[in-house]
């Protein structure tokens, strides 16, 4: 094995690892976990099987085998925006939600304070 791909299976397994440990912290969910940590792994096989590159160029019919690896990185970066985007849609949507709730209690809590209701939050004195 060369310097490269001893490299490479390096920082595959570096990758894996961080990825571990921040879902160990809840920093990211597993949703993301599993997408960064399959690319580990296929950075992982690469290392191992250097020539599974030129293998997978020829029956792909692509000359050149580094133009296929970064057809193959350019897709799954695509397939992560996709993935950030579906979810910072989700997020909007909850935050939509929380908002509309909230100015309905503000709403709520006003129309109890104009028609002259004790607030609950204010304590009577004797």
């Amino acid at each position: 094995m060369t310097g490269g791909f001893g490299l490479a299976l390096a920082g595959a397994a570096l990758v894996v690892l961080t990825i571990f440990e921040m879902v160990r912290r809840r920093y990211i969910r597993g949703r993301f976990a599993v997408t960064w940590t399959i690319v580990g792994v296929i950075t992982a096989l690469m290392a191992l099987a250097p020539g599974a590159l030129d293998w997978a160029a020829r029956v792909t019919g692509v000359a050149v085998p580094l133009n296929l690896l970064f057809f193959i990185g350019f897709l799954g970066l695509l397939l992560i925006l996709i993935q950030l985007t579906a979810e910072m849609g989700r997020l909007e949507k909850r935050l939509l939600r929380v908002a509309e709730e909230a100015a309905l209690l503000r709403l709520e809590t006003e129309s109890r304070h104009g028609s002259g209701q004790a607030d609950p939050t204010t304590s009577k004195r004797d």
